[in-house]
């Protein structure tokens, strides 16, 4: 059984310049952070377009022995679409260094 670490508490503050998938007007768009099988997202901001502000705190449970892909937070943007969601764009952050020192202030992913 995983040994909880504690919580991760993830700001999502904002995205700049994100492609823009629509021609006629601006897009919908929402974060979604995923971290060892556990996904949240923001709300849609409505008409945010290529920089949307979020402002948005999630929490995530950590476990320890979930191996090195466990330490890989996965962060997407996506437009908002009537049917099916439309990937904007989509890294990916080790939080290990974050787990040891307890602290990060990252201004870019």
């Amino acid at each position: 059984m995983s040994r909880a670490l504690g919580t991760l508490v993830v700001v999502v503050l904002k995205a700049r310049n994100l492609p823009d998938k629509h021609s006629f007007y601006k897009q919908d768009v929402f974060a979604q952070v995923t971290l060892q099988g556990t996904t949240q997202k923001t709300p849609v901001e409505a008409r945010g377009g290529q920089h949307p502000v979020w402002d948005e705190e999630l929490r995530f449970p950590v476990y320890e022995d979930k191996g090195k892909n466990g330490m890989l937070m996965e962060v997407s943007c996506w437009s908002k679409e009537p049917r099916i969601d439309d990937l904007v764009g989509k890294g990916e952050l080790d939080i290990t260094e974050t787990l040891r020192t307890g602290e990060f202030d990252g201004k870019h992913l």
